[in-house]
């Protein structure tokens, strides 16, 4: 039986560029404007600042039951953020291309939090752009008291929504702005266009409602059907350079074991069979179901901007990460 299931979503790059051209401008408030906030050497490399994690998801029959969505709904919108101005370590480690990386076991990005770290009151944060229908759209994000987000970290301030009918609010191949009202010394600051969702795709072997099953003996094959995003920002300011295509290993309450980058044009990743058998040991270490897993298959836009600060000695990033997913319910023998 499902515990929590919400499904774990986002991606870093094993390409470590940094952020292309500016085209900042300061508002009259002191707050920033523009791909990178007035720097055009922020660095995926950089000490963590936070992220955003703007999700498209998709859902099995079976996920849809299990997050009880109203008949006919079979999408969602997710966002979820947080900010900090110090963690120890500075940064988590970053996934390497090409391979499934056992975020447990590397305490990887963007899966893990350090258990020592500084979260910061950003004030309200919205994120406007367009649906589907391709009518404007704002949309709030609450913030939250300390607690845990829906993929297992932990903070004492974030921001986070879930709205079902993802086409009330997203439209795929378009950019979002991100939008900080500012609290206390912190500035109020716009990120124009710093989200950009990936165009729409569909995934095949398996199908969404294909239940495996996934095996500690054999090697499991996963492809999709790449689409262009023809509205896509400049290359070199994506990091990674390009839309990328995640394969992740998540279980039953959410929280991700394994994450799998490959270029989104590839189509395709096979999970190795070592995989498989590091994600039966670490549900069973969490005291979770073995035989389940939730299988997840992403086009992932990855941009950096910097976290706005007076303090020239901590200049840190925040991930701004878009996500288009499918998301199904594995069997694991």
């Amino acid at each position: 039986m499902l515990t929590k299931v919400f499904v774990s979503i986002f991606l870093g790059a094993a390409v470590l560029t940094a952020c292309g051209g500016s085209d900042n401008t300061t508002t009259p408030d002191g707050g920033c404007v523009g791909h990178t906030c007035g720097n055009s050497d922020v660095k995926v490399t950089d000490p963590e600042g936070g992220n955003i994690i703007f999700e498209y998801i998709y859902f099995d029959t079976e996920l849809q039951a299990a997050f009880k969505l109203p008949a006919g709904v079979t999408t969602v919108n997710r966002v979820m953020a947080y900010f900090m101005n110090a963690q120890t370590p500075q940064s988590n480690p970053l996934p390497t291309a090409g391979q499934c990386n056992n975020l447990v076991a590397t305490k990887g990005w963007p899966e893990t939090v350090g258990a020592s770290h500084t979260d910061i009151d950003v004030g309200a944060l919205t994120i406007t752009g367009k649906n589907t229908a391709n009518a404007d759209v704002t949309i709030t994000v609450p913030k939250l008291p300390a607690g845990m987000d829906q993929i297992g970290r932990t903070h004492d301030i974030f921001y986070q929504t879930v709205q079902p009918d993802a086409e009330l609010f997203l439209k795929p191949d378009s950019a979002y702005t991100v939008n900080l009202a500012g609290a206390g010394t912190f500035p109020a600051t716009t990120f124009k266009d710093a989200l950009f969702l990936a165009a729409n795709f569909t995934v095949d072997m398996p199908t969404l409602e294909g239940n495996g099953p996934l095996t500690t003996t054999t090697d499991f094959s996963v492809k999709w059907n790449p689409q262009v995003s023809a509205n896509l920002p400049p290359k070199g300011g994506l990091i990674g350079g390009d839309v990328l295509g995640v394969t992740w290993l998540v279980d039953t309450t959410g929280a991700p074991t394994h994450m799998c980058p490959v270029a989104h044009s590839a189509g395709q990743f096979t999970i190795p069979k070592a995989a498989i058998s590091e994600y039966k040991q670490i549900a069973q270490s969490r005291g979770l179901p073995t035989t389940k897993m939730i299988l997840l298959r992403n086009s992932i836009v990855h941009q950096v901007v910097r976290l706005p600060s007076a303090d020239a000695t901590n200049q840190r990033r925040v991930d701004m990460l878009t996500l288009v997913c499918w998301a199904q319910l594995m069997d694991v023998i």
